[in-house]
């Protein structure tokens, strides 16, 4: 019986070690990439000055939290990222009205926390 109760001490020793040492994947969520609006004429000429107009919009819709990004890797345009969440459900269809009238290009994209604030 001590044999049997030493065994399974150890076993239980190993999960909780074992589940300890592997980390988790990380968990995959969604968020609404706005990318910037076309420009127009003369605001070109003046690129450096004009404030990027993603993160403006996310901001005059009450976006508490969201990410400016430089480039989306496919045409190299600004856009930012904002969390498809209960707390910014207001902000979100703010910006799906907004979007719209401006011109804003919208896509839902699946990434981790990670890779929302690095890349």
């Amino acid at each position: 019986m001590i044999w049997f109760a030493l065994g399974a001490a150890v076993s239980a020793l190993a999960a909780m070690l074992a589940r300890l040492l592997i980390v988790p994947a990380d968990e995959l969520h969604s968020y609404l990439a706005v990318s910037e609006r076309p420009y127009v004429e003369g605001e070109i000429e003046r690129i450096e000055e004009i404030a990027s107009t993603s993160g403006q919009l996310l901001r005059e819709c009450g976006a508490k939290e969201f990410f400016i990004k430089p480039s989306n890797g496919l045409d190299g345009v600004p856009f930012a990222l904002i969390k498809i969440v209960p707390e910014n459900d207001l902000a979100i269809h703010c910006v799906f009205e907004k979007a719209r009238d401006e011109g804003h290009p919208l896509y839902v994209q699946m990434l981790t926390e990670q890779q929302a604030q690095v890349y």
